[in-house]
């Protein structure tokens, strides 16, 4: 069994509770059921184990408690201590915590009525999504050789995950046009961030879509900054008319 479920399977357990979710209550669920498969997985684990050592009852629940109980190290709490020395942990929930958020920006544009493939694709041309004006079944260079490529718009859309970093900035500037993003830093919003984001946005005619309290928090002037809510019915804007609202 791994040791957290597929994104995809993440993505669907947390639409079944509530499939009226939006964008940053589903990204937010899914974070809360990937630390419950993490705890189970622990949970699951020590169960193994103890019974192999034929402890007595109030020892058996003594050390299965210390076992799983939250421990700091320096600066940085972790849920127990195999999660402190467990590197499998942390490479599973990075990749999955990524494919999620993306997964996330895909029903935004499902639900807006893009079709993958018709619309958009994703993980193509360096970036995390594309979505194209008009559509592509209409203008596939492919099959029509007389078409420039010139004539068929596109807007590429750069996932990230929590925080800001560097890379996300490296992403709008080379292989995004616009950001999508599930920020939880206000205090990453400096205003030399936002100067850049602003001045990339505008190059691109692009946005950077962050969660509303977010934006509600950042101090300084924007006019390249949006509620991510809003990112479908943008890109739904951009597949019908080429342009940007």
């Amino acid at each position: 069994m791994p040791l957290i479920p597929p994104a995809e399977s993440i993505l669907r357990e947390a639409l079944s509770i509530n499939p009226n979710l939006n964008i940053n209550e589903l990204h937010e669920q899914t974070y809360r059921l990937m630390i419950l498969h993490r705890s189970q997985y622990y949970e699951r684990r020590v169960n193994e184990i103890l019974p192999t050592l034929n402890l007595p009852k109030e020892v058996y629940k003594q050390v299965k408690e210390k076992l799983l109980e939250p421990i700091t190290v320096g600066t940085i709490t972790y849920s127990n201590f195999m999660e402190e020395v467990s590197r499998r942990i942390s490479q599973s929930f990075q990749p999955i915590s990524g494919q999620i958020a993306e997964l996330c920006a895909q029903r935004e544009l499902e639900k807006v009525g893009l079709k993958e493939g018709v619309n958009f694709t994703s993980r193509e041309e360096r970036t995390d999504f594309t979505i194209y004006y008009p559509q592509m079944q209409r203008f596939s260079l492919k099959n029509y050789p007389n078409v420039q490529a010139s004539t068929v718009g596109k807007h590429r859309v750069e996932v990230k995950n929590v925080s800001l970093r560097e890379r996300a900035t490296r992403g709008l500037a080379f292989d995004g046009d616009s950001l999508l993003g599930f920020f939880n830093q206000p205090n990453e919003f400096t205003e030399s961030n936002i100067r850049v984001f602003e001045s990339l946005c505008i190059k691109t005619g692009g946005y950077c879509y962050v969660p509303p309290q977010i934006l509600e928090e950042i101090p300084y002037r924007t006019t390249r900054f949006k509620p991510n809510i809003q990112f479908g019915e943008d890109m739904a804007v951009f597949a019908r008319t080429g342009r940007m609202p």
